[in-house]
């Protein structure tokens, strides 16, 4: 059995891997209108780089998952970083290549990137899962706080650093990145070293044949629908609305990131005490009236400032309630997979859950820019955007004893066996 001091370190391996993989993601959001100038890009071409980045973890979540629970979290972890660094250096690449039209390398940096964050998310959610079995409700919470730590870091030093230099952006993001690698290599046995691989099926049949890993795998593709959506065109919106450069863009996200740091480690702190549906419900619930009023605000209001602060307000409260709605589903995904599986197939069911995790990632912002395209409305762009979150909370609604008991009765012997 692993001693708390193993555990500590475990931790924070894990915590700093989760935070330099989101820290890259967000780097460029507020980047994009910078992009879009220089490249002579739309708003639908600008919003899809952010959608890159989570098309091989649609792909690849199952095939990480299986290799996760064949090599281990450890050595998962440890590859990603590396391929981390390499997708960091390429985004310079793009920036200065002449032979080729540099958007094609800056989608071939992102996707590099994103092929690197299945390979975290994946490895780093199964290796909690291991350590952390009868808390990993918690824990998860703190991992999901410490990407969104990243999130919140990313766009404010990418905004800042890009505004001083482009290259010395990136280098430097290479050189964040390449430091999280010894911190890994050293707790390598922590993490776990592998072994066969869970028996079953192809991981996305079981989100389609188990009742609740189907209706969670369709509520985690909602959640990150919004959230990707948002993290693609609010920097667009907050350059047409005040004409703010990449350093502003990037200290405006604070407020939404802050919110949903605070959100992730306080919602997986409670739902080990007190169950997961309720703050499901709770979540969608805000999710759904933040939107619905942003729409609002933004279609109604004339004061194109004013309207703009406000709706930063509400997307602040959106961020923290959809950790709610979010954080819940992960010890769900975890005791169903228990259920169906038995020991050592954590990797297989997260690999699963990346997958459903990134087809909202790619449909939010693939869907926003053309949306604001059409209609040339902030206020109808985000009013759409609720229709997915009203959905989601009739679907937990109406399951919710299935969900229930579920976590219930897994957690129970979980800790009969302590």
């Amino acid at each position: 059995m692993m001693d708390e001091n193993s555990k500590k370190w475990a931790f924070w391996a894990l915590s700093f891997a989760f935070l330099v993989d989101f820290l890259g993601y967000a780097f460029i959001v507020p980047i994009l209108p910078s992009w879009k100038a220089q490249f002579g890009l739309s708003n639908t071409e600008a919003t899809a780089l952010v959608s890159l980045w989570a098309v091989p973890l649609f792909f690849l979540g199952p095939k990480t998952g299986r290799l996760t629970d064949r090599f281990g979290a450890g050595k998962t972890i440890l590859f990603s970083l590396f391929a981390l660094t390499i997708a960091a250096l390429l985004y310079i690449v793009a920036m200065r290549i002449t032979v080729i039209d540099g958007f094609y390398v800056l989608a071939i940096a992102r996707l590099l990137h994103g092929a690197s964050g299945a390979g975290i998310m994946t490895a780093g959610f199964a290796a909690a899962s291991d350590i952390w079995p009868t808390n990993f409700g918690e824990i998860s919470g703190k991992l999901i706080a410490m990407a969104t730590i990243g999130g919140l870091l990313g766009p404010v030093i990418g905004g800042a650093a890009y505004t001083v230099n482009e290259e010395f952006a990136f280098f430097g993001l290479a050189l964040i990145t390449a430091l999280v690698i010894p911190l890994v290599y050293v707790t390598t046995k922590e993490l776990g070293q592998g072994g066969q691989p869970a028996q079953g099926s192809v991981p996305l049949k079981v989100f389609i044949q188990n009742p609740v890993l189907f209706r969670i795998g369709v509520l985690v593709t909602m959640t990150t629908l919004a959230t990707g959506a948002l993290e693609a065109g609010v920097p667009l919106f907050l350059a047409d609305n005040l004409g703010l450069n990449a350093a502003w863009i990037g200290a405006v996200l604070l407020v939404m990131v802050v919110a949903q740091g605070l959100g992730g480690w306080m919602w997986g702190y409670l739902v080990d005490r007190n169950g997961p549906v309720r703050y499901m419900i709770f979540g969608w619930c805000l999710v759904t009236i933040s939107l619905i009023a942003a729409g609002y605000v933004a279609h109604s209001i004339s004061d194109k400032t004013l309207a703009a602060y406000m709706i930063i307000v509400l997307l602040g409260m959106f961020q923290f309630a959809i950790s709610a709605a979010q954080v819940p589903m992960l010890p769900i995904i975890d005791t169903a997979t228990s259920q169906v599986y038995g020991k050592g197939g954590a990797g297989l069911a997260f690999g699963a859950f990346g997958t459903a995790w990134a087809a909202g990632t790619i449909i939010g912002p693939l869907v926003i820019g053309p949306v604001f395209d059409y209609t040339n409305s902030w206020g109808i762009t985000l009013g759409i955007l609720a229709i997915p979150m009203l959905a989601g909370l009739i679907i937990t609604i109406f399951n919710s004893q299935l969900l229930h008991d579920c976590y219930s009765e897994e957690m129970e012997k979980r800790l009969e066996s302590e």
